[in-house]
């Protein structure tokens, strides 16, 4: 039985594992990786969030809250590549995704009325277990780097950018994605600006200001 050497491995393996963006790290920086190797850079960040998770795992068998968690990840998987997107991490039962590049928001935020369609459809699927998804969308600067120790390391993303995002996915409704002004702001698609509005404005525990908060009409 042969074994592959880590090194040898071809980086169309490693993007089936691997965000892209920690796949091109590793083009880039061949060899030893420096402990403090981060970067800045201009992204839109999705988060994802299963409501009533901690419900389900204690009133189903864990295969079928697998099966169930695993089908919804997929999904957000596929339509996030569809649109130029790279999921960063799962988180249980959501996932972390960040888009950069030209047209990022536009792109995130068609990305998320098809998600929000499609995990709607997969609902009403009796195969599986209640799967009901809120979404939180933010864009600004942040640290993309490299967290961990010699045993244990990933490129992540890191910043307020990222934390208002993961809070606005913690509020949101099921089937319901809230967005910052900031994103709003990024969206340049004219034909988009007649397909969301304004809804509150929002404390969040720890930040000084108030933020004005924004959701997909549906």
């Amino acid at each position: 039985m042969q074994t592959a050497d880590a090194k040898n491995i071809p980086f169309a393996s490693l993007s089936t594992f691997l965000p892209k963006e920690t796949v091109q790290m590793l083009r880039t920086h061949t060899g030893d990786l420096p402990q403090d190797l981060a970067f800045e850079e201009q992204m839109t960040i999705l988060f994802s969030d299963m409501r009533g998770f901690t419900a389900l795992s204690e009133q189903y068998k864990p295969r079928d809250v697998y099966q169930t968690i695993n089908t919804s990840l997929a999904l957000q998987t596929k339509i996030i590549h569809e649109f130029g997107g790279s999921v960063n991490k799962f988180l249980g039962d959501g996932v972390l995704a960040c888009f950069s590049g030209e047209n990022r928001s536009n792109r995130a935020f068609k990305c998320v009325q098809k998600l929000l369609l499609a995990l709607e459809e997969l609902d009403k699927n009796p195969r599986y277990l209640p799967c009901h998804v809120g979404f939180g969308l933010n864009d600004g600067l942040v640290l993309f780097g490299l967290m961990g120790d010699n045993t244990r390391r990933e490129f992540t993303v890191i910043g307020d950018t990222v934390n208002t995002a993961a809070r606005l996915c913690g509020i949101a409704e099921p089937f319901k994605a809230l967005m910052t002004e900031n994103f709003i702001r990024n969206i340049t698609d004219e034909s988009i600006k007649e397909e969301y509005a304004f809804v509150e404005k929002a404390l969040f525990k720890g930040k000084r200001d108030a933020i004005r908060v924004y959701a997909i009409c549906v």
